[in-house]
């Protein structure tokens, strides 16, 4: 150790005054950003902002305050004789300053991502779409964004700090290609769970019927499998691969209202005015009083048919959910059979007559049988 008038001659405290006066220089000027990026963001406030752009205003008021804090401490160490003589130093000192300042950006583009993300969100709510559209589809292309920004963001960092990404990225691809035809039926479900997400044909809580004849809820939309809960409370899982390429039917899509269909049929010998008028009112009636039917729905009837013992007719009903059809429909046929045998309309049913040939007749004619609808 020298003493301090050799210290003096050497120019060491002119070196370090210098590295400080240097880095003082940028914390004030990263101080004055952030003073003037809370001014900007204070009349954002007064004349009604939004969040979205108060949050980028912060997000870039954070970054540039980075910058020019890691710009300081970058320009005040490299101003020392020690870093500025010495290769290795300054190469470490620039590598470790590029890694950092390769983390800062990185956040910022994740919290931008995120940020214009949550407006887009914002924005298609205020058009009407449904909240747990956006809010699925949002949150699926945030995750997948933020994934490929911290990838890239690591390997710049491997390159910045010297490492050949060359011989990396080589095994990396040969290494996934033996994982992608590994593992292929994983890759195809996972991909598959993609689609189901981005293109939304079903969401969670919609009531489908697949070909197979099988009808439920979905559960839930994983990344390889989706769960469907059927009506007897039992649990469906289908491969995302096998759900996506199958037809099936969705009865929430494009609203969970539905129309219910009922037919039923008269004698040829009703009044049909008569008819139509005491169904209707009957539908009416329980579309106000039966659970789950909409009330705003007005009941119409449909004459269909001349039938084989009957006049056959369709009465329209509606209901909020698929679900909800049973008990409309099993209500109104009590109602109807009810309301019909008071007012003595006839709901025919078929009959049949057998002719037996009488004893004496050929063998053919005594087995013969003729069966006549009346």
């Amino acid at each position: 150790m020298g003493s301090f008038p050799t210290l003096l001659k050497h120019g060491n405290v002119v070196a370090l005054l210098t590295s400080a006066g240097i880095l003082v220089a940028f914390l004030l000027a990263a101080l004055l950003v952030r003073l003037m990026g809370a001014t900007i963001m204070r009349r954002y406030i007064n004349h009604g902002g939004t969040e979205h752009e108060e949050g980028l205003v912060c997000t870039l008021r954070s970054l540039l305050s980075w910058v020019l804090i890691l710009a300081g401490v970058y320009y005040s160490l490299a101003s020392l004789p020690q870093i500025d003589n010495s290769p290795h130093l300054s190469m470490l000192l620039s590598r470790a300053l590029d890694v950092i300042a390769i983390i800062v950006i990185t956040w910022a583009v994740i919290r931008s991502i995120n940020l214009l993300l949550l407006w887009r969100t914002n924005t298609a709510l205020a058009r009407g779409v449904e909240a747990r559209d956006i809010a699925h589809q949002a949150n699926t292309i945030r995750k997948i964004l933020d994934i490929i920004v911290v990838v890239i963001g690591l390997l710049y960092i491997l390159n910045t700090s010297g490492v050949n990404l060359s011989p990396i990225l080589a095994s990396g691809a040969v290494g996934g290609l033996a994982v992608a035809l590994a593992a292929q039926d994983t890759l195809s479900n996972l991909f598959a769970g993609f689609y189901l997400g981005l293109d939304r044909p079903i969401r969670e809580g919609d009531f489908i019927q697949l070909e197979s004849g099988q009808q439920g809820t979905v559960m839930e939309i994983g990344w390889r499998n989706t769960r469907i809960r059927l009506l007897p409370n039992n649990v469906v899982v289908i491969p995302n691969a096998k759900l996506s390429q199958s037809v099936f039917t969705n009865y929430t899509l494009p609203v969970a209202d539905m129309s219910l269909y009922v037919t039923c049929g008269v004698a040829y010998d009703s009044d049909l005015e008569r008819v139509e008028a005491v169904t209707l009112e009957v539908a009416a009636q329980l579309q106000r009083e039966v659970s789950g039917a909409d009330v705003d729905w007005t009941p119409s009837i449909s004459w269909k048919e001349f039938g084989a013992s009957a006049i056959n007719f369709i009465v329209v009903l509606r209901v909020k959910e698929f679900n909800a059809q049973y008990k409309l429909q099993s209500e109104f046929i009590k109602a109807l059979h009810r309301r019909f045998t008071e007012e003595r309309i006839n709901i025919p049913f078929p009959t049949q007559t057998v002719y037996i040939m009488p004893t004496g007749q050929s063998s053919e004619c005594q087995a013969g049988v003729a069966l006549q609808d009346q």
